[in-house]
């Protein structure tokens, strides 16, 4: 008999079921490291808004520190020719030399009629800090009367003086060397021209109607530094400021301290952020499928600090 010829090799169901096995594996494989970058991108993020959150703390923490701990009072009194508007300066602490903020509605955010922080205003009497919210970089649509805050100063160029326009209103946390609080006080109705230069500041203000609002500083003084971006000159582009608050200062007149209490609020631009009243926090992964949901992080820093400077 004719002796039958051996066959080697697979079979089909073989290497089909060998083909199936190698798909879930992959499938397996690629779950297993797309978790692994996600967990990875999400820690990167945490620990850039700690990162960049505890910098600006022992930043502005440093700056309040090395303000003047005179009286802020005592401005009103030195400011206001008027001895009723003086009066009600002192009543109110000075606060408005201190702190403006505006404050208007998102789309998407706050409900109609009600309104968040969109940008302000947080003078040290040393170095005054200047933001605009994160909404402006996010596609949340800011009321269309409120625009970013710019700011107008004056600084010496060639020993001379000249007048320069920060026009892009593009920074999130600008820092300007301010020993008089001009920022604060150029967002109120300024009078300079009494005798005692008095400023002369309401509760209502058009200017904050305007939505090329400026910090125009130039009737005060000159710069002689630079204004800084602070943020944009870390490496965390993609981190903003969404609030910024700071509590009227306390002052202690028998031992001549002034004692600051701030906070605010750091997120990333995507992620859906929302802050309101009653909570600050990502919009669920399904709400904002074509963001990196991932990168999404919202964190708020408490500080406070004494003014022991000159």
């Amino acid at each position: 008999m004719r002796e039958q010829k051996k066959r080697t090799g697979f079979t089909i169901i073989e290497l089909s079921l060998s083909l199936a096995f190698i798909s879930v594996l992959s499938i397996a494989v690629m779950l297993i490291i797309s978790g692994a970058v996600s967990a990875y991108r999400r820690g990167i993020t945490l620990n850039q808004i700690n990162t960049l959150g505890m910098d600006l703390t022992d930043e502005i923490r440093a700056t309040v520190q090395n303000s003047p701990s005179r009286s802020i009072k005592a401005d009103c009194d030195s400011l206001f020719s008027d001895t009723e508007e003086a009066a009600a300066c002192n009543e109110d602490g000075g606060y408005k030399f201190v702190f403006v903020k505006k404050e208007a509605e998102v789309e998407g955010v706050t409900e109609a009629g009600k309104k968040i922080p969109v940008w302000g205003a947080f003078c040290t009497g040393a170095y005054s800090y200047i933001w605009n919210s994160g909404y402006f970089w996010t596609d949340k649509k800011v009321s269309d009367s409120v625009g970013r805050v710019g700011l107008k100063y004056t600084k010496k160029e060639n020993g001379e003086s000249a007048v320069t326009t920060h026009t892009d209103s593009d920074f999130k946390l600008l820092k300007v060397h301010d020993e008089q609080r001009a920022v604060c006080i150029s967002a109120l109705n300024v009078d300079i021209n009494n005798e005692k230069n008095a400023i002369k500041y309401t509760e209502e203000n058009p200017k904050f109607n305007s939505s090329n609002f400026v910090f125009d500083i130039t009737p005060f003084f000159v710069l002689d530094e630079e204004p800084v971006d602070v943020i944009s000159k870390s490496s965390e582009s993609n981190l903003v400021v969404y609030d910024l608050d700071v509590v009227r200062p306390v002052e202690d007149s028998s031992q001549n301290d002034i004692f600051y209490s701030a906070s605010f609020i750091l997120g990333t631009v995507q992620g859906g952020i929302d802050v309101k009243t009653d909570g600050n926090y990502c919009a669920v992964p399904n709400d904002y499928a074509n963001e990196k949901f991932d990168y999404c992080s919202i964190n708020k820093f408490n500080f406070a600090a004494q003014a022991i400077g000159g």
